[in-house]
C-alpha cells in the first residue's frame, strides 16, 4: 500500500499536477481540463486513480482533495519544490560545497525556487557576471557575504553607493585586510559613505559569496575540492530574497563593524 500510494503521488506529473491545482480550491472537471489541458476521459482515468486512494473526493459538481489529501499534499509542495531546485542545476549541487549554509535554511532551499546559472563572459572572467551587474545597479540595496577577493569589487561597490545604492558587505580578515592595504583611499571613502556598512565576520564564511537585493538573490560556492569558479547560481524570486536576506543576517550576527578608526 505504501508503495503503491508513493507511485500514485510521484509516478505521474500529471496527477502530480492536478492535486496541487486542487489545493487552490475546489474545481468542476472543465475548469481542470482547461487548466491542464488533454480531454476529459484522460482527466476523469487521473482523478479515479486518486479518489480510489482516498486523495480526492466528489461532492456534486466539484472535485476536491479530501481532509488526508490536504495533509499529505501540503507537505508533498516542499518536497516537490526542493527536488526541482536540485533537478534543474543537479550539476552545480553536486559538485559544489554547500556546508557553509545554515541547518535551518538549507531545510527551506525550495524558497529558491528557479535558479539560472549565470558565469562572465571569456574577456572579464574575473569580473562580476554582466547580468548580475547589471541587476546590482538597479537595485535601492546590496547586501553580500563575501570571503573571496576580486581587484574589481572595491571600485565597484564605490560606484553603488555614489548612485545612492545601499550597500553592506560583510567580508573576511583576509579580505578586509587587503582591501586596506591595496585599496585604501576606495576603502576610506567606502566607510565616511552614509550608505555603507563594512563588518567583518568572526566565524567561518565558508562560502564563496552571497549577493541579495530587492532584485534577486545570487549564490557561489566553493567545488568540494576548494577551487572557486567565477559562476553563481541566480534567482528573481520573492522567497530566494527573503532566503538570501536570513543568510545575510545569520552572518551579521557572528561579525564586528568597521569603522574608519580601524584603518
Amino acid at each position: 500500500m505504501k508503495l503503491e500510494l508513493l507511485g500514485t503521488l510521484f509516478l505521474s506529473d500529471k496527477r502530480k499536477d492536478l492535486l496541487m491545482l486542487l489545493v487552490e480550491r475546489p474545481r468542476e472537471i472543465e475548469e481542470i481540463k482547461n487548466t491542464l489541458g488533454g480531454t476529459s476521459s484522460a482527466i476523469m482515468a487521473q482523478i479515479k486513480i486518486l479518489i480510489g486512494q482516498g486523495l480526492i473526493v466528489h461532492e456534486g459538481e466539484m472535485y476536491k482533495l479530501s481532509s488526508l489529501g490536504e495533509v499529505i499534499v501540503n507537505k508533498m509542495d516542499p518536497l516537490l519544490k526542493t527536488l526541482n531546485v536540485y533537478e534543474e542545476n543537479r550539476d552545480y549541487w553536486q559538485n559544489h560545497n554547500v556546508n557553509s549554509i545554515p541547518s535551518y535554511l538549507l531545510n527551506q532551499i525550495e524558497d529558491l525556487g528557479h535558479c539560472e546559472l549565470v558565469e562572465p563572459e571569456l574577456d572579464r572572467m574575473y569580473d562580476l557576471p554582466k547580468r548580475i551587474e547589471t541587476e546590482l545597479f538597479k537595485s535601492r540595496y546590496l547586501m553580500e557575504v563575501s570571503s573571496y577577493f576580486s581587484p574589481a569589487l572595491p571600485s565597484l561597490y564605490i560606484e553603488l553607493i555614489r548612485k545612492g545604492i545601499n550597500v553592506s558587505l560583510i567580508i573576511t580578515d583576509p579580505v578586509f585586510e587587503r582591501f586596506r592595504n591595496e585599496y585604501f583611499e576606495l576603502l576610506e571613502e567606502y566607510l565616511n559613505k552614509e550608505n555603507a556598512n563594512l563588518f567583518v565576520c568572526t566565524c567561518n564564511i565558508g562560502l564563496a559569496s552571497s549577493i541579495v537585493t530587492d532584485r534577486f538573490l545570487a549564490l557561489s560556492f566553493f567545488y568540494k575540492n576548494g577551487i572557486y569558479h567565477n559562476h553563481a547560481l541566480m534567482s528573481v524570486e520573492k522567497d530566494s530574497i527573503s532566503w538570501g536576506e536570513s543568510l545575510f543576517l545569520h552572518y551579521r550576527k557572528n561579525s564586528r563593524q568597521i569603522t574608519t578608526s580601524e584603518l
